[in-house]
């Protein structure tokens, strides 16, 4: 049932990541429309990056153990994985893209993490574009801002329920990433305050 859960999951989220890569595809040949979000939100974070954020080289990587939890190496998980990253490393310009499951099966213990180095004009509204397309596939609902830590940027989580299973979605978007995290088996409330701190063991900047 776990493997099932977390199958249907990442198969959402390579839905939505297509309309991201045509989103960023849009964005670059458009040279960016610098307009902010179109949705807000209540989200007091400016979508147009500081100078000085603008200037700290970004980098992602793919942890060994996510919030203390191991990487889970089933062979079920491994082509969905792989599918994760490919859709990543189609967005133009993509670096470092991953894709990978932490926690424990038998536990109920499970999240999906999946980030990439990638140029982004405007964050706020590629972060919208994720979640409204979340929202389409999976009826992603109460999603409102989460905190960005020491990090900056923008971010967001909502709570969805996949099969009769509650699931987490919390995402960002700065300069020069995007990330998304799924918390299965909880709710937005439950995962906002680990949020930050898992970004940062994905993501550096300095």
């Amino acid at each position: 049932m776990a493997i099932t859960l977390v199958s249907v999951g990442i198969a959402l989220v390579l839905l939505v990541g297509g309309g991201t890569a045509l989103y960023l595809i849009g964005s670059k040949l458009s040279g960016g429309s610098g307009t902010g979000s179109t949705q807000g939100k209540g989200t007091t974070t400016s979508p147009t990056p500081t100078a000085t954020a603008a200037e700290d080289e970004i980098s992602i990587s793919e942890p060994d153990t996510l919030n203390g939890q191991p990487k889970i190496e089933a062979e079920e998980l491994e082509s969905l994985t792989a599918d994760l990253e490919g859709v990543l490393e189609g967005y133009p310009g993509a670096a470092n893209a991953f894709g990978a499951v932490y926690g424990s099966l038998a536990d109920k213990k499970l999240v999906t993490a999946l980030a990439a180095e990638v140029d982004i004009d405007d964050p706020q509204r590629m972060l919208d574009t994720v979640f409204q397309s979340f929202s389409g596939e999976s009826q992603l609902t109460g999603v409102s801002p989460a905190s960005t830590g020491s990090l900056g940027g923008v971010a967001q989580c909502g709570s969805a329920v996949i099969g009769k299973e509650d699931v987490a979605i919390c995402g960002w978007a700065d300069e020069g990433s995007v990330g998304m995290i799924l918390y299965f088996y909880e709710t937005a409330v439950d995962v906002k305050g680990d949020f930050p701190d898992m970004r940062a063991e994905i993501e550096t900047k300095g």
